[in-house]
């Protein structure tokens, strides 16, 4: 566990009313209807229009970089990452990215398919606000958040406060065969503008990759740790012949 210096109660509230003044971040609701913020149009939501990992003005903390395996098959890697801001040690934001290989993972002839990306630890006592940045141009955005551990085709939506819920389908196009690519080759250094690289050759009919943008939820904390069962990928069973299934991983979370 890491621990930063612990301000008055005071920091909490300012820290994130300050914050706010950066285009994009979004606060989601705690109570009442309409528990998903609407992430459309695209602009809405999006922190930074210049690609990159960093949400700007913060220092890299840590990242990991863990594979997702399913029938002895590599189908891709979550990535997760911590920052702190440089002007305020109590303001984190955790990041997630997840990239899906275009691989024939159960022998049905379609690559997976995610639905939902969530992360959990999160605090009711605690504020955050989340947003998205593109680390390639070709990375999907955020459709909907908010803060429910319920995805889509789960059930009825009701408000967790310790979880939050980021609808970002991603789902290859029915009408073309998996191939037998590389994983994505993803550094976890300092490297503010991971994945700026040049596009690969692909197009938008057959994608040998899809990539979720980077994912961002900003809280005040006194720290972070590495807990169990921090992420989760959901498949809601919208592609065809594919349950729904739940993927766990350990992941960054804030400590209060």
């Amino acid at each position: 566990m890491h621990h930063a210096s612990l301000k008055v109660a005071l920091a909490l509230s300012t820290a994130l009313v300050a914050g706010s003044a950066y285009a994009g971040w979004v606060t989601p609701k705690t109570s009442g209807l309409g528990l998903m913020y609407n992430c459309s149009p695209e602009a809405t939501c999006q922190v930074q229009t210049t690609n990159g990992a960093n949400p700007g003005g913060y220092r890299l903390l840590n990242a990991r970089s863990t594979p997702v395996v399913l029938g002895g098959v590599m189908i891709g890697r979550v990535l997760d990452r911590v920052w702190r801001s440089r002007s305020d040690n109590t303001q984190y934001v955790f990041g997630t990215r997840v990239v899906l290989n275009r691989r024939d993972w159960s022998g049905s002839g379609l690559p997976y398919a995610i639905d939902d990306i969530f992360r959990y630890g999160f605090s009711a006592s605690y504020p955050i606000e989340t947003g998205w940045r593109r680390a390639r141009s070709s990375d999907l955005r955020i459709e909907q958040v908010g803060r429910t551990a319920i995805g889509t085709n789960q059930g009825i939506k009701t408000y967790d406060l310790t979880v939050v819920d980021f609808a970002v389908p991603l789902i290859f196009p029915d009408n073309t065969p998996p191939e037998d690519d590389d994983e994505e080759d993803l550094t976890i250094a300092e490297d503010p503008d991971e994945g700026v690289e040049p596009e690969e050759e692909e197009t938008e009919e057959e994608p040998r990759r899809l990539r979720s943008a980077w994912l961002y939820i900003r809280t005040t904390a006194t720290g972070y740790e590495l807990g169990t069962d921090s992420i989760r990928l959901w498949n809601a069973g919208s592609a065809e012949g594919q349950p729904q299934e739940s993927l766990w991983f350990n992941g960054f979370r804030p400590t209060f």
